[in-house]
């Protein structure tokens, strides 16, 4: 990821209309990016209209569409009937790739010990939500913005408790506990040695700090990188103001008429 960015707050364009060749290949999160935040995961809403999209999208680009998420590949699969299409789950310590094999890294046994003390201080701590993705897990106090400070003393509490193997990943009101040397830019780069997306230019649509390896990556092999919302300083060169402008644009790029 770059260490020199440029705060271009209001100054990023609309992402360009994808090419009539569809030499492409797509990368989208899914929180805050697909969909709108909710005060609970679980309370997340994946609409009709948007899930045709995708399936629209997956075969206009020949299967070159991956979801890179933080959230479990199981959820993944739960949430956009994804199952065994290309997906990183837990910002890459669970990435499936096109062929349907997955890798993954952390131990789930090993991790068992941090999860568990994870949910007794939790419940200690008024305002933090625990969210247990078996290989990590996150702390969230979107409904609690006070919480904060304790969310980051306790996820460095479980941090030392893992061990060097895991590392901290801030995000939007969420702290979270994953394994080390992992993120969504190595997914992607992972992604596009393998057919479909093998020699496509990468797009890539995020909204949060753990997006940011995901758009150098991008950046980096020539594709485009577009934040959805306000935070800035950022390394996307392109920009839309939100999820519901996300599901506009990619209606438009599944629909019959040229974009």
């Amino acid at each position: 990821m770059s260490t020199a960015r440029v705060d271009i707050a209001t100054h990023l364009p609309a992402p360009p209309a994808a090419g009539a060749d569809d030499g492409w290949a797509l990368f989208l999160d899914v929180d805050g990016t697909l969909l709108d935040f909710a005060d609970h995961p679980e309370a997340v809403e994946v609409g009709a209209v948007l899930l045709d999209d995708l399936e629209r999208l997956v075969a206009r680009l020949d299967g070159a569409l991956a979801l890179l998420s933080g959230r479990p590949l199981a959820e993944l699969d739960a949430l956009f009937g994804w199952n065994r299409r290309a997906a990183a789950g837990l910002h890459g310590a669970e990435l499936r790739l096109p062929d349907g094999r997955t890798h993954l890294a952390g131990d789930a046994g090993m991790f068992a010990a941090v999860r568990a003390r994870a949910a007794i201080r939790v419940a200690e701590t008024p305002g933090i939500l625990l969210e247990d993705k078996q290989r990590a897990l996150a702390l969230h106090y979107r409904g609690a913005p006070s919480a904060r400070i304790a969310a980051e003393g306790l996820a460095r509490e479980l941090e030392r408790q893992a061990g060097a193997g895991y590392a901290l990943q801030r995000g939007d009101h969420v702290v979270e506990l994953k394994p080390a040397g992992i993120d969504k830019g190595r997914a992607l780069a992972a992604l596009l040695r393998e057919t479909p997306f093998r020699g496509r230019s990468p797009w890539v649509l995020g909204d949060d700090l753990t997006d940011e390896h995901a758009f150098a990556s991008a950046n980096a092999a020539g594709g485009v990188s577009v934040i959805v919302g306000a935070r800035r300083p950022t390394d996307a060169r392109c920009a839309l103001p939100d999820p519901a402008a996300v599901r506009d644009w990619l209606h438009r790029l599944a629909g019959t008429d040229s974009p």
